[in-house]
């Protein structure tokens, strides 16, 4: 676990994940679902250092409950859930990202390369950190409201990819079309839509896991890492 420091002066947690070789390597901030920073997360933080990167999850609602863990699938999460996102600061978020991004740079470990991994509300936090929060390359799983923020896109955008899941109640098929045809303006912006797929189908113990649809999007997700923060 390490502590980082905030840009206005307080101190957040994050799972941390290294390779076994010690070696300096690329870095990822993995940004969590609504649900917190919970065994999932770290598994995809670990899963990650095996492949060679230094990954960190940090605690994206420190501001309102730190570490916080709980299941929005129940009656009484679910109220926890949409109490905190209501009360998400989305601007702080991400400025909490560029911070884990600066730290990840900032150690031996690290190769200087820096990419960023969402889910669901880390998903949009994702794609804004490829324009605000310095990071070298962004994935996007199932982000939410992504298409009310294309305007992020500028000429310092750095690579982009997206995935959506073609029936996620929570990106209607209009949001979908204009994901698509930004990406076909942007040329660093990628995005793939998955038929068959549910919000949250790369969750491995969710009701929504669609097998076929993750290790398709773990393949391209890993090819793009390669691509663009190997160095």
């Amino acid at each position: 676990m390490a502590r980082i420091d905030s840009f206005d002066g307080d101190r957040f947690d994050a799972y941390v994940a290294a390779p076994a070789d010690g070696g300096a390597a690329p870095g990822i901030v993995v940004i969590q679902e609504i649900r917190g920073v919970n065994e999932d997360i770290r598994g995809i933080c670990d899963r990650l250092a095996r492949q060679g990167h230094l990954a960190i999850a940090p605690d994206m609602l420190w501001r309102q409950e730190r570490n916080a863990v709980f299941d929005p699938d129940t009656p009484a999460g679910w109220d926890k859930a949409m109490a905190l996102h209501e009360g998400f600061d989305e601007d702080k978020a991400v400025r909490d990202i560029a911070s884990a991004v600066d730290w990840l740079r900032a150690q031996p470990g690290c190769s200087g390369k820096v990419g960023v991994i969402g889910y669901c509300l880390g998903g949009k936090l994702a794609f804004l950190s490829a324009a605000r929060a310095g990071a070298d390359a962004a994935v996007a799983y199932y982000g939410i409201g992504i298409e009310h923020v294309l305007d992020a896109i500028d000429d310092g955008f750095a690579p982009t990819l997206l995935h959506v899941a073609a029936l996620d109640r929570f990106v209607p098929a209009e949001a979908q079309a204009a994901l698509a045809e930004q990406a076909r303006r942007t040329p660093a912006l990628t995005t793939h839509i998955y038929p068959g797929a549910h919000h949250a189908f790369a969750r491995s113990e969710g009701v929504h896991f669609h097998a076929d649809a993750s290790a398709t999007a773990q393949r391209r997700t890993e090819q793009f890492l390669q691509r663009h923060l190997r160095v």
